[in-house]
């Protein structure tokens, strides 16, 4: 069995999202304070939608989109006996 997952890109001002992703049941990947957008993996089941949910009231959250560049490795295989 294998765990899909997905990439997401969240553009975001100021300090509070970052915060808040890296308290989230996410994979936080990569975040660019320069350029204000974070990196994050998650279960393709959870989908985006948990995601924005989540994000909607923060103070700073900008956008979410998925991510044009996706790492098949980043999927996780699932022995079961």
């Amino acid at each position: 069995m294998e765990i899909k997952r997905c990439a997401y890109i969240v553009d975001f001002k100021g300090k509070e999202v970052p915060k808040k992703l890296s308290k989230l049941d996410v994979n936080l990947a990569y975040v660019s304070k320069k350029s204000n957008y974070a990196v994050v993996y998650l279960d393709e089941n959870k989908g985006e939608k948990m995601l924005l949910s989540q994000l909607h009231n923060v103070k700073g959250f900008v956008a979410l989109y998925p991510s044009l560049f996706f790492h098949i490795e980043s999927n996780i295989e699932v022995q079961t006996d």
